[in-house]
């Protein structure tokens, strides 16, 4: 990795750390089915918390995306498609993580979060 390339990711590290925003993950442990909405996790484990920067997008870019909801997080944070996320007392499911490359180099993961409807 290059000098330039360190510093971006530093630089993308600390843009997140600023936001000043912390997300709540969890894990589905197992998968359910038999539900009419669809299937459901019959429990979850905490992955922990991680910061998070929630990006500001226009419904109509939200709705072409297919998502509630864009976020980015660090590289390592672990977050896994069909992870659970919470921010403000706000769940989402997430379901595309994209990592973004500067010159090869990852400085941060894009996640498209579908905002949780539950239904009891």
């Amino acid at each position: 990795m290059t000098r330039q390339t360190e510093q971006a990711a530093r630089d993308v590290a600390w843009l997140i750390r600023q936001a000043g925003t912390v997300a709540n993950v969890s894990r589905p442990a197992e998968t359910g089915n038999g539900s009419f909405y669809g299937s459901h996790e019959a429990s979850e484990t905490s992955v922990g918390e991680v910061p998070i920067e929630m990006r500001d997008l226009p419904a109509k870019d939200l709705a072409e995306l297919g998502c509630d909801a864009v976020a980015a997080v660090l590289p390592d944070a672990g977050i896994q498609e069909n992870d659970f996320v919470e921010v403000a007392d706000v769940r989402y499911r997430v379901s595309e993580v994209k990592p973004q490359r500067f010159f090869g180099t990852v400085t941060h993961v894009d996640l498209h979060l579908v905002r949780e409807r539950r239904h009891e």
